[in-house]
């Protein structure tokens, strides 16, 4: 125990080894706050929104928009938002204008929104899809009861514009009348089992795994840096002439670069906690934990078989970005050949660092 707690007293004063974990806990929670809090607003379609009139129905069409959970909108006056669009923020402008809803009452259908985009864009084609679905109850509202307006009364009082619009909102909340999509998710390459929705946010949190997982290597790397120092001035030399077992010794010495290297992994499941849920973030702490307890005797026979503390900083930065690259390759990359480098301790943490949070 005496070697446990010389390591960790020499891992807490090493001041280069404390500026190191606290610059990667600063990375950490930046990567964090920056990709994860606006994964889901990162993967919408961005589009500019202009509404020219105060029309309960266009102020309705805007309110729609602007909770929809598949576009990004940002609204603003003309010019703001065409700067926005000249320098690629935004993909494209539409305009509600102010006769919006005189035009759907008087059955006009076309040129009903005005849509400003760049020439070579694409996903304005999209986008008017998305907006397309949120005008269609409007549109259908007013061309159905102005063909009810039309039809022969036989005795029976023609209801209200506010009257049909209370009984056609009754109608669409009768569960009889409704209808919803049977959606099953497969994973391809196990058909017989169902899987889960890809979404652009969970890709961005992919990311996030697979940087903090960079972020623990480097760590690891760095709480191994005094085994490397010592063994270059030929301390372990000395230490085995005065006996004793340096199995143990060398054991609890690695324990103690574990327990130094645990706020760091408590950390990084304690801010997913609000994706995976206490126990997901336990899961989470755990597999940081194992990626640690890995790569801690990795590092350790590194630091014994290169000659300096300088080569095997060399080393060990390269193996971290050497199985960094593997873990994102074999995740992100459908290239022919790359799903076995799932097989490598980052691009499993990634995988089950995603499972739990999506």
């Amino acid at each position: 125990m005496g070697s446990f707690a010389l390591r960790l007293k020499l891992l807490l004063t090493d001041r280069i080894a404390m500026v190191c974990y606290a610059l990667c806990v600063v990375v950490m929670l930046s990567v964090f706050f920056n990709m994860n809090l606006h994964a889901s607003d990162n993967s919408r379609v961005p589009m500019g929104l202009l509404c020219e009139s105060d029309s309960p129905v266009a102020v309705r069409l805007r309110d729609r928009l602007l909770g929809s959970y598949a576009l990004r909108v940002t609204t603003g006056s003309m010019e703001d938002l065409t700067e926005l669009l000249m320098d690629g923020y935004i993909g494209s402008i539409f305009v509600i204008g102010d006769d919006y809803e005189e035009k759907l009452r008087n059955g006009i259908r076309e040129n009903l929104i005005r849509v400003i985009t760049p020439s070579d864009d694409t996903s304005s084609i999209i986008v008017q899809d998305i907006v397309a679905g949120y005008m269609m109850y409007d549109v259908c509202f007013f061309r159905t009861y102005d063909e009810y307006r039309t039809l022969p009364g036989n005795g029976f009082d023609i209801l209200t514009e506010d009257e049909y619009s209370a009984f056609v909102a009754e109608v669409a909340e009768d569960p009889d009348y409704g209808f919803d999509f049977d959606i099953r998710y497969v994973d391809i390459e196990n058909p017989g089992k169902s899987g889960i929705s890809v979404t652009t946010a969970m890709i961005y949190r992919q990311i996030i795994a697979g940087l903090i997982g960079m972020l623990l290597l480097v760590l690891i790397v760095c709480g191994c840096n005094g085994f490397a120092l010592e063994h270059g001035h030929s301390i372990s030399k000395r230490r085995r002439i005065t006996g004793g077992n340096l199995l143990v010794a060398y054991a609890f010495e690695m324990i103690a670069v574990l327990v130094y290297l645990t706020p760091a992994v408590l950390l990084s499941s304690l801010i997913m906690i609000k994706e995976s849920g206490f126990s997901g973030a336990v899961v989470i702490f755990l597999l940081g934990e194992a990626l640690c307890a890995f790569f801690i005797p990795v590092c350790f026979g590194l630091a014994r078989a290169v000659g300096s503390a300088s080569a095997y900083q060399l080393v060990g930065t390269v193996v971290c970005l050497v199985l960094g690259a593997c873990g994102f390759i074999s995740t992100f990359s459908a290239l022919t050949g790359t799903q076995i480098l799932g097989a490598t301790p980052v691009a499993l943490y990634i995988k089950q660092f995603a499972e739990l949070i999506v």
